[in-house]
C-alpha cells in the first residue's frame, strides 16, 4: 500500500468513515444514542457498573448455546477488617 501525505490529503478516508457515522446517526438517533452510550461506559469504565447483568447476561448465552436450562447464583461474602467483601458468582 502506497500511502502519499499531501496538504490537505486524506490518506486513510477518514472524511468518508466521518460521513457515514454522521449519516447513520441522522437516520436512525437511537444509533446515536447507543453509539453516546458505549463511549460514555468506556470512559466511566467499562462494565463497571453493569458486572452483574453481563455476567447473567454470559451464563444465560452459555446454557442456551449448550441447550440447556441455566441457573445463575451470587453470593456476596462480607469482607472483615483485613479483606474486602467478595462477590461470587457460579
Amino acid at each position: 500500500m502506497s500511502v502519499r501525505t499531501t496538504e490537505g490529503a486524506d490518506p486513510f478516508g477518514t472524511a468518508r468513515l466521518r460521513r457515514g457515522v454522521l449519516d447513520a446517526w441522522g437516520a436512525s438517533p437511537a444509533r446515536f444514542r447507543e453509539d453516546a452510550n458505549a463511549e460514555e461506559d468506556l470512559a466511566l469504565g467499562g462494565y463497571r457498573d453493569r458486572l452483574v447483568v453481563e455476567l447473567a447476561q454470559n451464563a444465560a448465552d452459555a446454557a442456551a448455546r449448550a441447550g440447556v436450562p441455566g441457573r445463575f447464583r451470587l453470593t456476596l461474602r462480607p469482607g472483615t477488617a483485613d479483606s474486602p467483601a467478595v462477590l461470587v458468582a457460579a
